[in-house]
């Protein structure tokens, strides 16, 4: 008996190489995680046959067999929310019938780590030229203030 090797390797040397990496292509895109539409994060995984669920924020949605998005269901939105002539809906439901892919291909997208902002620290120099910027004015003496207060008497 030959290694089992990767996702196709349980079927040995049968279905030709052909067929075994169409496997591992769709079924790898079928266990990776996507982007959830609703909160943007990659958590979404297939709950069941065209049932996805994001396991941050609990949407579940329907999509594809093996993706949440597919061909289909793009054209369809775009006509529903009106931004599709009827004459470009048609034309682009024959090209999918004609033969181009219906599913997204799934590309793996490298996860961008989120960084913490550091604060920014304004040079001694600046700190130095504000400082001598601000100048606080000495409030009046309460004596004083009365007395201004006061009517003057010319005797």
């Amino acid at each position: 008996m030959g290694k089992k090797i990767g996702l196709a390797g349980g079927f040995s040397a049968r279905y030709g190489t052909v067929t075994r990496r169409q496997y591992v292509e769709i079924v790898t895109g079928l266990r990776g995680k996507h982007e959830c539409p609703r909160c943007m994060f990659r958590t979404v995984k297939r709950w069941s046959v065209g049932v996805w669920h994001c396991r941050k924020c609990g949407y579940k949605f329907a999509g594809g067999a093996y993706t949440p998005r597919t061909k289909l269901g793009e054209i369809a939105a775009r006509a529903t929310r009106g931004l599709m002539s009827p004459s470009t809906l048609s034309t682009e439901l024959d090209s999918l019938r004609a033969g181009a892919k219906v599913a997204v291909t799934v590309v793996p997208q490298i996860k961008k780590t989120r960084t913490r902002r550091k604060k920014v620290v304004a040079p001694e120099a600046e700190k130095k030229a504000e400082e001598g910027r601000i100048e606080d004015p000495q409030p009046a003496p309460i004596a004083d203030a009365e007395a201004a207060d006061q009517p003057v008497e010319n005797s």
